[in-house]
């Protein structure tokens, strides 16, 4: 025996009601559900304390040069670039918000880009083209790094931070050729 709303008896026509009243409810309350389980979550996994300093090399700052904290205790890395003053902040979960507490290998890393080939490239119905990958090499040049290349490995920098969970965490790097 099939249900039938349109049913003139009052038992069948009160249970209609009551579906039709609680089915209403069950779509908005689904998409609430779907939308808590898909929502980000603001905690890390593991807490980060703010970290900002400055780079300097030879007194100067250093602008544009990577910084990077390694906690091998924790498996995690903090990054942060540095600003036209030398500044840097530290990230590690999301933007400026820190590194993990406890001792710190750091490296530092500036490279500028080597400067684009000026020369005019001829027509190639001119007798002076040359195609791609003949004559001379294609291959790139390297990245020039600004700072002495020691800075820039885990194994020789001898750049060490610890971060603590309480205090100002403002670390500094004075470097020099």
């Amino acid at each position: 025996m099939q249900r039938d709303c349109d049913s003139a008896t009052d038992h069948n026509a009160t249970s209609c009601e009551i579906t039709m009243r609680y089915s209403f409810w069950i779509f908005p309350l689904c998409c609430l559900a779907a939308l808590g389980c898909t929502s980000e979550s603001r905690e890390t996994p593991v807490p980060v304390y703010p970290v900002t300093g400055v780079v300097t090399l030879n007194g100067e700052p250093v602008v544009g040069a990577d910084v990077t904290f390694y906690n091998a205790d924790a498996a995690r890395s903090a990054f942060g670039r540095t600003d036209d003053e030398g500044r840097y902040q530290l990230s590690t979960f999301s933007s400026n918000d820190g590194a993990v507490d406890g001792r710190h290998i750091v490296t530092i890393v500036k490279v500028d880009a080597p400067a684009a080939d000026a020369a005019p490239v001829a027509s190639i119905e001119s007798e002076a083209y040359v195609p791609p990958g003949a004559g001379a090499s294609t291959t790139p040049a390297k990245p020039k790094s600004t700072l002495p290349e020691k800075f820039s490995s885990q194994q020789t920098s001898g750049l060490t931070a610890i971060v603590n969970a309480e205090g100002d965490n403002e670390i500094d790097f004075e470097l020099t050729n």
